[in-house]
């Protein structure tokens, strides 16, 4: 926009200062933005030169580097080997904590005693619970029934006490705490 255009147009020279000023502040904020975002383009472009630049060496570094492979190599397959030791850790815990859990439904009076008695290699885990440990504990309770506690309530014999009054009715109207604290002296 020129000054010449707005006088086409009809306007006053006060009118197009007003205009020219208004007009200014909105280029020089546009400017502004302008030469910030062709800051950031620069530094961008910069930093993706530097990054390409890194790239490259590190690529040219690597190219017949076989130490470095077989190092690469060598800790993969330490990170294998510790990954499947762990899950394997794991399913044993897994598998023990289910087996406790198993013995102490099964009454065990000592569940680690019964736990080193069961052979725990045949012992499956499955969806449906633990397989091969109900023929181990049946054959256990049979044979080393003291391992378990027995869930048949004992039968107790009554035992006989003799009726009626055991001073054999000659104190009179006291009890027999009396007479004893009478013979204690109290």
């Amino acid at each position: 926009m020129k000054r010449e255009q707005l006088k086409d147009l009809g306007l006053s020279d006060e009118q197009i200062g007003s205009i020219m000023a208004l007009h200014g502040q909105t280029v020089n904020e546009l400017n502004k933005g302008l030469a910030t975002a062709e800051q950031e383009r620069n530094q961008f472009k910069e930093q993706l030169d530097s990054n390409q630049t890194e790239l490259n060496t590190l690529k040219e570094s690597a190219k017949g580097n076989e130490e470095l492979t077989q190092k690469l190599a060598d800790l993969q397959s330490k990170f294998d080997t510790v990954k499947s030791e762990s899950e394997t850790k794991l399913l044993e815990q897994q598998k023990d904590f289910a087996i406790k859990l198993a013995l102490k439904e099964a009454s065990a009076l000592d569940e680690s005693i019964v736990l080193n008695l069961l052979d725990r290699d045949t012992i499956k885990v499955t969806d449906n619970g633990l397989q091969g440990l109900d023929e181990q504990l049946k054959g256990l309770k049979e044979n080393k029934a003291f391992l378990f506690q027995n869930k048949e309530p004992e039968q107790k014999t009554p035992q006989v006490v003799a009726g009626g009054n055991p001073a054999g009715g000659s104190g009179g109207d006291k009890t027999v705490l009396q007479k004893i604290q009478e013979r204690l002296g109290e």
